[in-house]
């Protein structure tokens, strides 16, 4: 790192700086599933993203890939110990995304029409609007919760904007925004907030939406088969979450 340039610069920039590094970080580990001390070489690797001008967002967006493959194998022989097993999902998203921004097209784009809808679902004008929106819902659930002290949903806000500025960025730019990705990016989104929404209610208030959600399925419960089940009182508490901190659902299927 060029100390001087560091010394030379503002406050935002050096937040902006630090936030590329540790909103990496967190996002590895929590796919990961286990703490895990980065190492200087991940590090490294990370400075060289930031350094090659990968977006914030893209970088979680592969990270995110890397893991939903890893899951999807039958077998795991080992946990993933390295950033490093995340970087060619890093530069292939990367360059997904550098031709998305001047309508290219890749080989293996031959063919997928069932992709080309997907692309086309909604007018960017329509994903902008969508974007502007939520971004002003959640800059009042900002506001409430430095009016109550809630410092941990407030700093995640903070960062769900930020990620939401960036995405709607990569989208105002892009000749040919995918919905099917902006959805993927906007559920990662909203599982930060959700994070700390859980966090703020605390065990006592979790286990008193769990209790009402059970409650209300308490008739049902017989006839459904257990994970849809759990499923169902884990969507209702998120609801719930939402709806207390009047934190709007951040999906497209809610346009």
């Amino acid at each position: 790192m060029d100390s001087n340039r560091e010394s030379g610069a503002s406050s935002g920039e050096r937040l902006n700086y630090f936030n590329y590094f540790t909103e990496v970080e967190e996002e590895f580990v929590r796919r990961r599933g286990k703490s895990l001390l980065v190492s200087p070489m991940d590090w490294a690797l990370i400075e060289s993203w930031k350094n090659a001008g990968i977006p914030l967002h893209i970088v979680i967006r592969a990270i995110n890939r890397a893991f939903d493959a890893y899951d999807a194998r039958p077998r795991k022989y080992r946990l993933v110990n390295s950033v490093f097993y995340c970087q060619q999902e890093v530069e292939s998203t990367f360059a997904e995304y550098r031709l998305a921004q001047v309508g290219g097209k890749t080989p293996s784009d031959e063919g997928k029409s069932d992709e080309r809808e997907i692309v086309s679902a909604f007018p960017k004008s329509v994903l902008m609007e969508f974007f502007a929106r939520s971004d002003a819902e959640l800059s009042a659930v900002e506001r409430l919760a430095e009016e109550g002290a809630r410092s941990e949903v407030r700093d995640s806000i903070e960062r769900a904007r930020a990620r939401l500025r960036a995405l709607s960025e990569e989208v105002r730019i892009s000749s040919s925004p995918n919905a099917e990705s902006i959805e993927r990016d906007l559920d990662l989104i909203d599982r930060v907030i959700l994070d700390s929404l859980r966090q703020a209610a605390g065990e006592e208030g979790l286990r008193a939406l769990g209790e009402e959600a059970e409650s209300l399925l308490k008739s049902y419960r017989r006839k459904m088969d257990r994970a849809v089940y759990e499923q169902t009182v884990a969507n209702f508490i998120a609801r719930r979450l939402r709806e207390m901190n009047q934190v709007p659902r951040l999906s497209l299927f809610y346009l």
